[in-house]
């Protein structure tokens, strides 16, 4: 089944090129009708071709069966004497509706018009090239809404103009953007306030099921008999009400004083619980959603009442079903279900999320928009744990291309996002990556948890994830047993990056790739202060390299991603821009280009990580075998550097809350956002035109670069 932007291109190569329509796709004005003049006599589309287009696409991409849908559809007005209003085209939800339209049309009976009000789920109307978007809004989209009666019925506005895509939707009598990241002020937007100056993806066109669901969902609905096909996407973590939802989750922690530790661990767990549910719904539809509260569960006053402990039940009977499965989250219960603050502050965090799917929404930014906006207890300057913004992420994966069941490992992982897009990304690949074989290590034990919770998410749980407090991965290595296990580096054997100098059969696990942002900037060097300390340092090469009293970590990092890599592996890491140019860090380089074949070195914008203001740079690199790498070094070799000026967003804060605003690219002809073929409004960014020339570039270099880069098994 093609896509609707593939339907789309059909319809353009087949129907589209003649003058006029040659196949009647659905009834016009409830009846048959030839010959329709699609386009002008100088060859142009003309409207019509946009309306037959979207149509088209429409019914060959799945979304909607042809006998649902029609064009040119007259509903009266209130004065007998006045004109017909007439849609450009509607979607009904039964097949009946020509047959009533037809009747109503021939009769007038009162009966058939209030079937085809009840009926009602979409409005079309249709444009070519009209730049006026509010005046049509305004003008026609929401009269042609206002015919579903009563006026805070649910119906869709769909407005398609040469090839833009705008959903609108009328809810409580109020007519907002089908997607809530459009809403600027949430349920209270104006006109103004609907970023009409920004286009829908086709994706977002909501199937015939899905519209059915959500016209006739009543306001308030049965929460316990619910799907994850019942659930709201998160589209966007800059929606008034997911930022509202947060707002009251942090409300929550504060007021029963769990902005600590505790009460981060609460979340995370409870979040868990919530992907567990939608997960095992998924598997089995006929296990119902469990994850949510009722009005009376919720208003509890005394925790011995018996509305809230069926929620605790509830909640308790999810947790023994998941704990076997989420063992590294769930080890430990930091709930305590006899605590009101422990059970006030996971009925919020219910309230704020049952209405919306983790599972549906995994490739959104929702971890880091938890990390930002519920870390910050953790101090996360002091311990130097700073978010990799997500199109950073996604840019160094796709360069890096790890795939084909190779093994991926992040020494400082974070919330786990260079791995879990590592996974979802080769996901299309021939071979894609197992989560078996994905490994990450972090200091911070709240990290890990998130980190397993984006692997459980996007992945099956089987992710190899290690907390070691203090050194981290600069001291603890992971184990080539089976399973695997970090194991310390011993200072009397491992001197000067002589890792594999082991007393016993002890051996290391080496890994295909290596993808990284470590700390790194001089307030972050490592500084010996006890002898263990210096113990630990001086079993890196580039200790005694540097030949100094303290080491960048993002020094530290690299030649433990390059220690931790196979024969022919790779890396790709964010560093310090100093460590990449500045004279001091000179003989590092000359240690690096001694060892590893130098691909790429990509310079970002400054201020692209918000918290330090320092220049970045990305290094890509990949380790050949001595004799390949003395070849290319007496050759000498081509390095692809890319000076990147656009990222594509910036960082935004609303109601106490962290978010990445995008930020769009602008036709400088008709001033209007620039979309690519699926209807995806386009980002401002050097990214995606970079990955292609990169893909470019190396075509024309070794064959061993290619084989690591570019070539699937």
């Amino acid at each position: 089944m093609p896509t609707f932007a593939e339907a789309k291109s059909i319809f353009d190569n087949t129907l589209g090129k003649s003058s006029t329509l040659a196949q009647l796709l659905v009834p016009v004005d409830g009846k048959s009708k030839l010959g329709i003049l699609i386009r002008g006599a100088n060859g142009k589309p003309l409207e019509e071709y946009f309306k037959w287009q979207f149509i088209y696409a429409l019914i060959h991409s799945g979304l909607y069966a042809k006998d649902y849908v029609g064009v040119e559809i007259r509903f009266p007005k209130g004065n007998t004497s006045s004109a017909p209003l007439k849609l450009d085209g509607a979607i009904f939800d039964s097949m009946g509706w020509i047959q009533h339209y037809n009747d109503y049309w021939a009769s007038r009976r009162a009966e058939d018009l209030q079937w085809l009000n009840d009926h009602l789920l979409a409005v079309l109307e249709f444009k070519r090239d009209d730049k006026e978007i509010e005046r049509v809004f305004t003008g026609q989209v929401k009269p042609a809404m206002r015919e579903k009666d009563p006026s805070d019925a649910n119906v869709l506005g769909i407005y398609y103009d040469s090839g833009r895509l705008y959903l609108f939707y009328r809810r409580d009598g109020k007519y907002l953007r089908y997607d809530e990241a459009k809403n600027m002020k949430g349920t209270t937007s104006q006109v103004g306030d609907l970023s009409l100056h920004l286009p829908d993806p086709y994706n977002y066109i909501p199937n015939f099921d899905q519209l059915r669901l959500r016209i006739n969902r009543p306001a308030a609905y049965d929460r316990s008999n619910r799907t994850i096909q019942d659930l709201d996407v998160i589209t966007s973590i800059s929606t008034v009400q997911l930022q509202t939802a947060l707002s009251d989750v942090l409300r929550a922690l504060d007021k029963h004083n769990l902005v600590n530790q505790r009460g981060y661990q609460i979340l995370i767990q409870t979040f868990a619980l919530k992907i567990f549910d939608e997960k095992r719904n998924e598997k089995h539809s006929r296990k119902k959603l469990e994850f949510y509260i009722k009005g009376d569960e919720s208003q509890f006053s005394k925790i011995g009442e018996k509305p809230i402990q069926e929620f605790i039940a509830r909640l308790k009977g999810i947790w023994s079903e998941a704990e076997t499965q989420y063992h590294k989250i769930l080890k430990e219960c930091e709930i305590d279900w006899k605590n009101p603050n422990h059970v006030q502050v996971v009925v919020a965090i219910c309230l704020a999320f049952q209405d919306y799917s983790f599972v549906r929404s995994s490739t959104s930014d929702l971890y880091q928009l938890v990390f930002y906006n519920f870390a910050s207890a953790f101090k996360r300057d002091e311990s130097a744990q700073f978010l990799t913004p997500l199109p950073v992420i996604d840019f160094l994966v796709k360069i890096v291309n790890p795939r084909d069941g190779e093994t991926v490992f992040d020494p400082c992982c974070g919330i786990g996002d260079f791995l879990s897009l590592s996974f979802i990304h080769a996901q299309g690949k021939t071979e894609p990556l197992d989560d078996a074989n994905i490994y990450g290590v972090d200091l911070d034990e709240n990290m890990i948890m998130l980190a397993t919770l984006n692997m459980l998410l996007n992945g099956d749980g089987e992710a190899k994830l290690f907390h070691k407090p203090d050194k981290g991965s600069i001291l603890s290595k992971v184990g080539a047993s089976n399973p695997p296990d970090l194991i310390e580096l011993l200072p009397d054997h491992h001197a000067k990056g002589a890792w594999d100098n082991w007393p016993d059969n002890t051996k290391l696990r080496k890994f295909d790739v290596v993808l990284t942002n470590p700390p790194f900037g001089e307030d972050r060097a490592y500084r010996p202060r006890t002898f263990h300390d210096r113990q630990v340092i001086e079993m890196y090469e580039t200790w005694d390299v540097a030949d100094g009293d303290n080491l960048d970590l993002g020094v530290v990092f690299l030649e433990n991603a390059y220690r931790s890599l196979k024969d022919e592996g790779r890396f790709g890491i964010v560093l310090s821009n100093s460590i990449a140019s500045i004279n001091r860090w000179q003989k590092i380089r000359e240690w690096l280009m001694a060892r590893m074949r130098i691909v790429a070195l990509f310079d970002l914008p400054p201020n692209v990580f918000a918290e330090t203001g320092v220049n970045t740079t990305l290094i890509v690199a990949y380790k050949p075998k001595q004799t390949e790498l003395k070849r290319l070094n007496e050759k000498g070799y081509s390095v692809f550097v890319r000076d990147i000026q656009n990222v594509g967003y910036e960082k935004r804060t609303s109601k106490r809350n962290v978010f990445f605003n995008n930020l769009y690219r602008i036709d400088e002809t008709t001033f209007e956002i620039v979309t690519d073929e699926e209807g995806n409004p386009l980002l401002d960014e050097d990214f995606t035109e970079t990955v292609a020339d990169f893909r470019d570039w190396a075509l024309g270099q070794e064959a061993t670069l290619q084989k690591l880069f570019l070539k699937e098994a």
